[in-house]
């Protein structure tokens, strides 16, 4: 059962507008460019299909906050009811501004100005693809996740990233406690070899990881609260940052805090991510949306992609096919 509204939220980048290049190139330089380079911005295209995949899939989203440095795709019907269009300055503190750090973005969501307590995040890159509920999203008021273990070794910036926010989790739980108090919330829906992981890690105090979920995100406002009140100095530096790198922490540290807490409602996986790449791989996302295997996916763009108009304009055609009705987001 849900309680209280639920509200989506979009962040999009066009990395073709030049008043936005021009500020980019005044506050960043070469010394930045790991983990900031051109692929970390460029559009492919797909927002369209984006918001006519809510429309079909998410008829019942209360409001939809998309979220820009006063970017507006020209298509865009900002006119509906549903549409709240918010800039950085709207909710971003002005130390942090102009920032083209994703996670400086995303520590400050919760502030956006009337933004339901319960929401979902989503990238431009994640994609409904099947009918939704808001019980795919939250139940009793308690977020859906798919909890799980993993572990890593940072050998470049992105995995720097999650490795800090695990350090963080660390300072602040024991694992063994976490589990043994909700062991059937992270128990529920897994496979043998998550649950053998589970088991493992769970006679520990230290985790080398929680599983990344680079799909969408369910979230209370409350929690993000809670994260800047405990970890106020991290979360400010990494806000200081006008692009990423590899001294930051993610809004993935709020997921993984609802999950330590067991805050959250057991859900199978209803996702999957896929990199551009990918696309002429027969189980590739082209037939992953085509054949509506879940309702969710998350087409990733990479720094090894090297067909990016020829992949871009199958990608598109395969949206097309699958969302071929204008929606009431476009003019």
């Amino acid at each position: 059962m849900v309680k209280g509204d639920i509200d989506f939220v979009l962040t999009w980048v066009d990395d073709k507008d030049p008043l936005w290049l021009e500020k980019k190139c005044q506050y960043t330089d070469s010394s930045q460019i790991e983990g900031n380079t051109n692929v970390r911005y460029r559009d492919w295209d797909t927002l369209r299909y984006w918001f006519r995949g809510v429309e079909k899939f998410a008829p019942w989203v209360h409001r939809i906050y998309f979220v820009t440095d006063n970017q507006v795709p020209e298509w865009l019907n900002l006119d509906h009811p549903k549409l709240k269009w918010v800039n950085h300055e709207d909710f971003i503190p002005e130390e942090y501004l102009p920032t083209f750090n994703s996670h400086t973005i995303e520590w400050n969501l919760h502030r956006i100005e009337d933004l339901s307590e319960q929401f979902v995040y989503f990238n431009d890159d994640v994609f409904l693809i099947r009918d939704v509920s808001p019980e795919d999203f939250f139940v009793d008021g308690l977020p859906c996740d798919h909890p799980g273990l993993d572990y890593g070794t940072p050998h470049e910036l992105w995995s720097y990233i999650p490795f800090n926010n695990t350090v963080l989790i660390n300072r602040h739980f024991h694992f063994k406690d976490s589990f043994r108090k909700n062991p059937w919330k992270w128990i529920k829906h897994q496979s043998a070899l998550e649950l053998i992981k589970l088991f493992y890690f769970g006679k520990n105090r230290f985790i080398s990881g929680v599983n990344a979920q680079h799909i969408h995100f369910s979230y209370r406002k409350e929690m993000f609260d809670l994260l800047w009140e405990e970890e106020y100095d991290l979360i400010h530096n990494t806000c200081k940052h006008r692009v990423r790198t590899k001294d930051d922490i993610s809004h993935w540290c709020v997921r993984d805090w609802q999950l330590m807490l067991g805050r959250f409602y057991p859900q199978k996986k209803m996702g999957r991510m896929f990199a551009t790449r990918q696309v002429p791989d027969k189980k590739g996302p082209i037939a992953f949306i085509k054949k509506q295997k879940s309702k969710v996916i998350c087409i990733n763009d990479t720094e090894q992609e090297d067909k990016f108009e020829e992949h871009k304009q199958i990608i598109c055609a395969t949206f097309e096919a699958l969302l071929p009705q204008k929606s009431r987001f476009e003019r």
